[in-house]
């Protein structure tokens, strides 16, 4: 019966956290708090308001909409993706670096091993409730003189004792702050008193002692509190991963199109390098006739300056390969075997179709920085409760019960035995309390909780606002992007044409007037000069547009990452696997879609 009594009393100890917010209403997690999710929601919507009162005129130009361009059939498009260099060329799409990033890229492996090891401290933390077992075993033995009768019996002499304690049990600290140990003790004890009997003894005792903490330290939520703070921490390092790897990605396309870019700037240039060398050679062949040297003069500039910007494109083409590849870090990229990459991806020429407030929102909802910001302040909450926890006076309840026998002659199993069958347990209940008059430490700790929490609250409001002015800026300027393709794309147009109608008046000149020096007509070497700025002007055009349209690629990309939207944009998740050490690993892995611009309507 003794066995039972103890027993019931251990399992309804170690029960009582698991059932106490069901069933007594204890609260058993401080990150629920009613207060803080309303000051959360207040900022919440606040800026959702400030997304509602923006006036959607406000982010659009106020110059008419450009029409629909489709695929524009420029004339480098096919020159951009042939061989430049000797060797065999890797030809590449956005989506396949893509692919090949989250495969190899060191970059995302580091990202991804964060919340891994942010995970591990959940762990940690629970391993204050881990259950420990024990074992204390001393002998002593006492040789002191005699001081009274009670000690042996007799006057004069020695009082001499042999003991051997031993104590073996388990330990644990349970959710309610409480230390359970469960022990049992046996030994031997013999001496020369006549008072000791048996003499000698074996002697065992079943103890089951509780120290419940009542003020400080107490309750459920304050014990778990750790626990909660390392999971909330993990989970913003999961938050972090993503904004991480949505940059990363984010610079990947940066870099392709800017690779794109060096390619259509380098077969442009050598271009009209090639033709600004043939005006050189013509003008020089009419020096004797009617070129002048002026003439001559700016075409040789022409020839020179071309010739430095060939060599400027084909470092910034190395350049943007070596970017890439630091990037992706594939093996099928690497130097050896691939010394050329080629985008293949064409321009996306295409109104992205965008709006403000919808933009907005979903970067309230999604973007990790917020998400993040709001983690923290919760944190920021568990960690002023604690403190509050902490500031009150050290109060225990001790409780204790055992059962105890003992036996003739060192019979530690008789002893156990007998501990289970001689009356009722015996009982302790008792108090301790301990308070610092000043408590300096526990109020420090308090005001700085609290000025931690009103600064992360400040920091969820400027992250807010910083990632709204974001969304603004991305949605100004694919719009405007979007524009100055349509515009910049009319201006090549234009210059296209008076090249085309300039080289058909010289024709006509000519074939009307083939004499170079009849007074009604302009000298050929003057067509040479003209023909000349002419290019040039069609040569900046299409430089613009070139630039602007890879611009445009980038600015609807940059929009999705504003938006806190990218992986999703480009149909890639994050999968939980392991290692072949079978240690987690956070994967991200491309699904079925298709990368890029042409997603414009999902």
């Amino acid at each position: 019966m003794n066995r039972i009594i103890l027993a019931s009393i251990g399992v309804a100890v170690l029960a009582l956290p698991a059932q106490a917010e069901r069933i007594l209403g204890i609260k058993t997690s401080y990150t629920d708090d009613p207060e803080l999710n309303d000051r959360i929601d207040f900022i919440m919507q606040s800026a959702d308001k400030d997304i509602s009162d923006t006036r959607g005129g406000e982010f659009h130009l106020k110059t008419p909409a450009p029409k629909e361009t489709g695929d524009q059939k420029v004339w480098w498009k096919n020159d951009a993706v042939k061989p430049l260099l000797p060797g065999t060329p890797k030809k590449v799409t956005l989506e396949e670096l893509y692919i090949q990033a989250i495969a190899h890229s060191t970059q995302i492996k580091v990202f991804s091993d964060v919340p891994l090891i942010r995970e591990t401290s959940i762990q940690e933390a629970e391993g204050v409730f881990d259950t420990r077992g024990f074992l204390e075993s001393a002998y002593e033995y006492t040789n002191d003189p005699v001081s009274t009768l009670l000690d042996t019996g007799v006057a004069n002499g020695r009082f001499i004792q042999r003991e051997f304690r031993n104590e073996a049990g388990i330990r644990k600290r349970i959710a309610t702050g409480a230390d359970v140990t469960l022990s049992q003790q046996f030994g031997f004890l013999d001496n020369n008193s006549e008072f000791l009997v048996p003499n000698p003894q074996g002697t065992a005792r079943l103890k089951l002692s509780i120290v419940q903490p009542i003020l400080r330290g107490a309750g459920i939520a304050y014990n778990n509190a750790i626990i909660d703070i390392a999971k909330i921490d993990t989970e913003a390092a999961s938050h972090e991963q993503v904004r991480q790897a949505e940059s990363h990605l984010l610079e990947i396309c940066r870099s392709y199109w800017t690779l794109y870019f060096a390619r259509v700037s380098y077969v442009r240039r050598q271009r009209y390098y090639d033709q600004a060398r043939k005006i050189y050679d013509e003008l020089s062949a009419r020096s004797d006739v009617d070129a002048i040297q002026g003439q001559m003069m700016r075409a040789k500039s022409a020839v020179a300056f071309r010739e430095s910007d060939l060599a400027r494109a084909q470092m910034d083409i190395a350049n943007a390969q070596d970017r890439i590849r630091t990037l992706v870090n594939s093996p099928d990229l690497a130097d050896i075997g691939a010394p050329e990459l080629i985008p293949v991806d064409q321009v996306f020429a295409q109104k992205y179709p965008v709006n403000y407030q919808l933009a907005a929102r979903r970067a309230i909802m999604q973007r990790p920085e917020i998400l993040q910001a709001i983690l923290q302040i919760r944190a920021a909450g568990v960690r002023v409760h604690m403190a509050k926890n902490e500031i009150l006076p050290q109060l225990n309840l001790i409780l204790e019960g055992y059962v105890a026998g003992v036996e003739q002659d060192r019979n530690f199993a008789g002893a156990w035995g007998n501990q289970f069958n001689q009356g009722a347990p015996g009982a302790l209940v008792g108090f301790s309390i301990e308070f610092p008059f000043e408590n300096n430490a526990a109020e420090a700790r308090l005001a700085r909780r609290r000025l931690e929490m009103r600064q992360q609250f400040s920091q969820l409001k400027t992250t807010i606002d910083t990632v709204l002015l974001e969304v603004k800026a991305s949605v100004r300027e694919v719009e405007t992007a979007w524009k100055d393709y349509s515009s910049k794309l009319r201006s090549v147009q234009a210059a296209q044409a008076d090249l085309e109608q300039f080289t058909a008046r010289r024709e006509i000149d000519t074939q009307s007037a083939p004499d170079a020096n009849n007074a009604n007509n302009r000298s050929q070497s003057w067509y040479l000069d003209e023909w000349l700025n002419t290019q040039s002007r069609l040569e900046f055009a299409e430089q613009d547009f070139a630039r602007v349209a890879t611009i445009y690629q980038v600015a609807v990309v940059n929009l999705q990452r504003a938006q806190g939207n990218l992986l999703k944009y480009e149909d890639i998740s994050i999968v939980r696997t392991t290692d072949d050490e079978n240690l987690p690993l956070l994967e991200l892995r491309k699904g079925a879609g298709t990368a890029g611009p042409a997603k414009a309507a999902n």
